[in-house]
């Protein structure tokens, strides 16, 4: 089911663009649609300085270590949120035993 919902897809996509055979290889050209940019690989996109289209298509691969390093991210910044708040109530007890020790 899926597979096939794929399939059409990319029957679609490719009506439009002219395919070419040559010597065991195949060459297209797309038409760039005015306003918007279009990206081959995640890589591509990642690295360049242009305004990207609407959708971006990865691998499966690539997509697993986009979602990979996403979660890594989201756990650092949670330990690091947590160690913030501990460092700040500590220096909050310091300032206050600062402040007792200042009056006495």
């Amino acid at each position: 089911m899926e597979n096939k919902s794929f399939r059409k897809f990319l029957e679609v996509k490719s009506a439009s663009t002219k395919v070419e055979r040559q010597k065991g290889r195949i060459a297209w050209e797309e038409e760039a649609i005015k306003g918007r940019q279009s990206f081959s690989s995640f890589i591509e996109f990642a690295y360049s300085d242009k305004p990207s289209g609407d959708y971006i298509y990865l691998d499966r691969g690539t997509a697993f270590d986009v979602l990979d390093r996403i979660n890594w991210m989201d756990k650092k910044i949670k330990s690091l949120s947590r160690r913030m708040k501990i460092l700040f109530m500590l220096l909050v007890v310091i300032s206050l035993v600062a402040a007792w020790g200042w009056l006495t």
